[in-house]
């Protein structure tokens, strides 16, 4: 009998142009009534801290520091004519901008018949087509799946492999953000225009995930000043419960460049990329100024990471502080079919930021454990990241768990921890999926097959060893 374990509104980072406006279907696993949308974080109890002493912490702790100064080398360079105004600085300043070890180290697997058998047993027939495309295309995923304190009985497959995160990197802002609001740094009561958010939307390219949130932000009366203005703290929750690119890129460019490439170093996320603002990504794609291919630009940027790092940023400053830009760029987009779904593939799958299911797994672990520098910044982190609670299905399964999801063409991402109730010890699973056909992709979006493995591994006691049998690690 398969458990009702998730009500989660799914929210992909990016869809296709032609298909951007359409709502992704929820889990088939505890579907949420269209007549009624669930109530936002502000309603979820403040999440349980397990005991330190029954989950003890990572031996190693480092503070989040202050960003590193600039060097001038670092400074972008004359802007080009289509933006004259301010640049931010690009991104790349720690770390690289392309990734060097995404080839697969295992893409074949030869499974025993009754290792695959215990399997085919025992998962739920929502996650079937996840495990069949696992077996016939392992070196398209990358996945890490155990128990803390457990490790060596977990499962891990292309573990250190860099995969692109789509959404998943959007822990890296949260993280920082929590770190700078429990240095002081931040105020989360200050107030942020809902116009100044706007000059960060791009229209079309997060499957009205922004439009959403602003919706249910207004819905529940969080919106003031005749709603034209919200509190600072509900930016990352609609970074992370919505995945608003928008309000991902105002907390990118409020805490800078710097500080969140130093963040993801100081989290030990050593085969990261450099995380690089939304907007400028989509527009590297495609945008109204280019004249050319946009193809032989994508695969420009390919041979050259420093400068799609800092063509990446400039687009960005251009579109939001130069409003007949955004204006025109949000007309061209109405306008034109491009990019191709041929170049966001190749894009997305060459420059978007990277990252180790291995490393993922660490981050979600050390989040569980409230393991960030101070115990502010880990309940801070969790409180975003656990709105699942909200649902009762979840309530009965879990004391905890977060969350966080991410899709672009061809790639879907899901990042779970969850304290299964009555346990003291977290499970974490990461699981990064890559270069999916463009059907298979668009069918899982709205089937959710990956999520509904993923959840598996979470509430099965079982599952983890039946799936380890079958992956058998090296």
């Amino acid at each position: 009998m398969q458990h009702r374990l998730l009500t989660i509104w799914l929210l992909v980072v990016v869809g296709l142009l032609a298909g951007c406006q359409q709502t992704p279907a929820a889990s088939s696993v505890g579907l949420v009534p269209p007549v009624a949308a669930p109530e936002l974080i502000t309603a979820v109890p403040l999440p349980t801290l397990p005991p330190v002493t029954a989950t003890p912490l990572p031996a190693t702790l480092t503070p989040i520091p202050s960003p590193t100064p600039l060097t001038p080398t670092a400074v972008p360079p004359t802007p080009t004519p289509y933006y004259t105004g301010p640049l931010s600085p690009a991104c790349g300043q720690l770390l690289p901008i392309l990734p060097t070890h995404a080839t697969p180290h295992t893409t074949t697997l030869t499974p025993d018949a009754a290792a695959l058998t215990a399997v085919q047993n025992r998962i739920p027939d929502t996650a079937v087509a996840a495990w069949q495309y696992i077996l016939n295309h392992p070196g398209d995923v990358g996945l890490v799946a155990y128990r803390v304190g457990n490790e060596a009985n977990g499962v891990y497959l292309n573990a250190d492999v860099q995969m692109p995160l789509a959404s998943v990197v959007k822990l890296i802002p949260l993280v920082a953000y929590a770190e700078a609001v429990s240095l002081g740094e931040l105020d989360p009561a200050a107030p942020v225009s809902v116009d100044t958010l706007d000059a960060y939307f791009l229209p079309g390219y997060d499957l009205r995930a922004h439009n959403r949130a602003l919706t249910e932000l207004q819905e529940n009366g969080r919106l003031g000043d005749g709603l034209t203005t919200l509190r600072l703290d509900d930016v990352p929750r609609m970074m992370v419960r919505y995945s608003s690119n928008a309000a991902a890129d105002y907390l990118h460019l409020l805490l800078g460049q710097a500080r969140l490439e130093q963040t993801a170093v100081s989290l030990g996320l050593t085969s990261q990329t450099a995380p690089c603002i939304w907007l400028g990504q989509f527009m590297a794609m495609g945008n109204h100024t280019r004249s050319g291919s946009d193809d032989t630009a994508v695969r420009g940027y390919m041979n050259d990471g420093v400068g799609y790092g800092r063509e990446v940023s400039q687009l960005a400053d251009a579109y939001i502080n130069d409003p007949a830009f955004r204006e025109a760029e949000r007309a061209w987009h109405q306008e034109n079919r491009r990019p191709t779904v041929e170049t966001q593939r190749l894009f997305s799958h060459a420059l978007n930021a990277h990252g180790s299911a291995q490393e993922y797994a660490a981050l979600m672990a050390r989040i569980a454990q409230n393991g960030l520098s101070n115990p502010e910044s880990s309940f801070l982190a969790r409180k975003y990241l656990e709105w699942p609670m909200v649902f009762a299905d979840n309530q009965e399964l879990f004391s905890n768990l977060g969350y966080k999801n991410g899709s672009l063409p061809g790639i879907l991402t899901t990042a779970y921890y969850a304290y299964p109730k009555g346990e003291v010890t977290p499970i974490v699973v990461i699981l990064f999926f890559r270069n999916l056909p463009q059907p298979t992709y668009r069918q899982w979006r709205d089937t959710l097959p990956h999520d509904e493995f993923a959840r598996w591994l979470l509430y099965d006691p079982a599952a983890i060893a039946a799936v380890k049998s079958v992956i058998r690690n090296p």
